[in-house]
């Protein structure tokens, strides 16, 4: 599955807004992204504010058709594509965890039904990013909601992600020893990295990357969670990674994408670079115009030109 994955895009900000009302996806973004060289298309959905808050936490039917359509998008094109359970901060709470658990166990009762006929390119990401919740409640969780999928979805490949924002230094750590990887085949590990933060985290304060430190620093990382995974047997999603519009060409942008993809493409990984339309803008969702350096940066562009859909924009 990690081959056939390859390197692929989120639909970042699109259904997975917390407060936002969501906004408009296109049947033609997936033609886009298949243009363009992309192989896997990474849904995000918060499914919050279309959820009962009490018992039986229905998910309201046209939100749910609606993912529904967007995951058949995806998937005509053959694409690999991956629904999660994303910004769902209710959950992810300090003293309400044992509480509020029931309602994503009803949640992902819903998905699992929905979408267990779906073919195997269909993939279950369980919660996104997790950092406020305990280690043992993150066991617990896993340990619920794996075995709904099975009932309806006993195949499935299904994505279970770290604490700290799912980043690899904590799994890496000494902080993970009580991390409970739940016995099942059929299981990736996935894994998102902003680092360095002061220069890929949302409001960057450094202006330069691409020392010899950098270099070091990145590979580093990159070949302990190889090991971390590789001991437990574990294949690698790398799914979410990018800059802000803060970083160009002149601040080492290119550098740090060429990283990524390097890495990306010698360990073997799946990966999906991070695109929301606007503050991370690889692709806009307006224009259709895509940054093209960067594209070349993840060894994508495939047969794009300006006279096409898939313009590109410098």
């Amino acid at each position: 599955m990690q081959k056939v994955m390859g390197l692929g895009i989120n639909l970042g900000n699109r259904l997975d807004l917390w407060q936002q009302p969501n906004r408009t996806v296109q049947d033609f973004f997936f033609d886009d992204y298949k243009k363009a060289g992309f192989t896997n298309v990474r849904i995000p959905v918060c499914w919050h504010n279309h959820t009962m808050l009490t018992a039986p936490y229905t998910i309201d039917a046209d939100f749910l058709d609606l993912v529904e359509q967007v995951v058949k998008w995806s998937m005509s094109r053959g694409m690999v594509t991956i629904l999660n359970t994303h910004h769902e901060k209710w959950l992810d709470l300090k003293g309400w965890f044992d509480k509020k658990l029931p309602r994503l166990e009803a949640i992902w009762t819903q998905i699992a039904e929905r979408f267990k006929a779906y073919d195997q390119k269909l993939l279950f990401e369980i919660f996104n990013e997790p950092h406020l919740m305990s280690t043992q409640d993150l066991n617990v969780m896993n340990a619920a909601v794996l075995p709904i999928i099975r009932k309806t979805n006993p195949t499935r490949i299904v994505m279970l992600m770290g604490l700290k924002f799912g980043n690899p230094s904590w799994l890496v750590s000494k902080k993970s020893a009580d991390f409970t990887i739940p016995s099942d085949k059929q299981l990736m590990i996935e894994i998102h990295n902003y680092d360095p933060f002061k220069y890929a985290g949302s409001n960057p304060t450094q202006k330069t990357w691409g020392s010899e430190e950098d270099y070091a620093t990145f590979n580093k990382w990159v070949a302990d969670i190889k090991d971390w995974a590789s001991n437990r047997s574990l294949p690698i999603y790398y799914g979410e990674f990018a800059l802000t519009n803060a970083q160009t060409t002149a601040t080492g942008r290119d550098k740090w994408y060429q990283a990524h993809y390097k890495a990306i493409t010698e360990n073997g990984w799946g990966a999906s670079v991070w695109n929301d339309g606007g503050g991370h803008l690889l692709y806009n969702y307006d224009t259709r115009e895509w940054n093209s350096q960067i594209l070349k940066d993840l060894g994508k562009g495939g047969e794009a030109s300006p006279s096409e859909a898939v313009r590109l924009l410098v």
